[in-house]
């Protein structure tokens, strides 16, 4: 059995009338008798009587009707869904993000994506920047929304988004400057807490390096996996610590939080789009054309 015999059935069954079944179908009606016939011995079963002027359905005929046009509608169906997909109109993309890009970045992209392309479903993964790496590498993310620099080598295609600066977060407790900058080469004396090296090795190893060329190692009270528990750990006086700007608005109220120089200018720390390398999936450069656009509105 065929989809082109089950097409004709319906066609048939819809008009009981092989003259008029035959030029909806575009070809003339001895073929599509015989087509009809053989169909009918294939299932054992007469599916039309025929009359003179036209043709009923049989009880089989009845009990087929139903069942073919459901397999014509899911053969369609399918046919759409690989034409959208070959496309670019229709799949899935698997998007690892940093914990700092849900303040301005993500919030950008999502419903602008679901705007422009909504065929394409969007998997969202929380991750640090090495993560995004490895699962770009390991086949289980397509891109990775990540913190640049990157210190670490990987086999991925890098495109910067945004740069934005480092600020200083600080306990309640501590009496912060009334300008309400700091300058890095003053805190020599202070504690810190910092980034582990397994989870954020990039942002870690950035802010030891400025430290460094301030002229200090700082001293490190308590490291922290992620952003929010760095932000907790600085709100529960256990030292400063640096952070991207766009979390002052989760910082804000729990901490100080104030901008910060190194040898007069601000450092900076940027998002980057992480893809395979050689990526052609029209969905992924789907996404990142929206990432692009976003990154500029933040």
């Amino acid at each position: 059995m065929e989809l082109r015999q089950l097409r004709q059935f319906v066609t048939l069954a819809e008009t009981l009338n092989f003259h008029r079944a035959a030029a909806a179908l575009n070809m003339t009606q001895p073929p599509l008798s015989l087509s009809i016939r053989k169909l009918e011995d294939e299932l054992g079963a007469a599916l039309f009587e025929r009359h003179a002027r036209g043709v009923t359905l049989t009880e089989a005929g009845r009990a087929a009707l139903g069942p073919a046009r459901d397999a014509l509608a899911a053969a369609d169906a399918a046919a759409q869904a690989a034409r959208q997909t070959a496309r670019g109109e229709r799949g899935r993309v698997r998007v690892g993000f940093v914990g700092s890009a849900t303040y301005g970045l993500v919030p950008a992209i999502v419903p602008r994506f679901h705007a422009q392309h909504p065929g394409i479903e969007l998997s969202l993964k929380e991750a640090t920047s090495l993560e995004g790496l490895r699962g770009l590498e390991a086949g289980e993310l397509d891109v990775a929304l990540v913190r640049t620099p990157l210190l670490q080598e990987a086999s991925v295609a890098l495109e910067p988004l945004s740069q934005e600066p480092l600020m200083l977060i600080a306990p309640p407790a501590w009496g912060p400057p009334a300008a309400g900058r700091v300058r890095l080469e003053d805190l020599k004396d202070e504690a810190f807490v910092m980034y582990d090296r397994v989870h954020a090795p990039n942002i870690r190893a950035q802010t030891l390096m400025a430290c460094e060329a301030a002229g200090f190692l700082p001293r490190v009270a308590e490291e922290a996996a992620n952003i929010h528990t760095l932000i907790a750990l600085v709100e529960s006086g256990l030292g400063l610590a640096f952070v991207p700007s766009v979390m002052r608005r989760a910082a804000e109220g729990r901490v100080h939080c104030l901008e910060l120089t190194a040898a007069g200018r601000p450092l900076q720390i940027g998002f980057g789009l992480a893809t395979r390398q050689g990526e052609r999936r029209l969905t992924v450069q789907a996404f990142a054309a929206t990432a692009r656009e976003a990154a500029q509105t933040i």
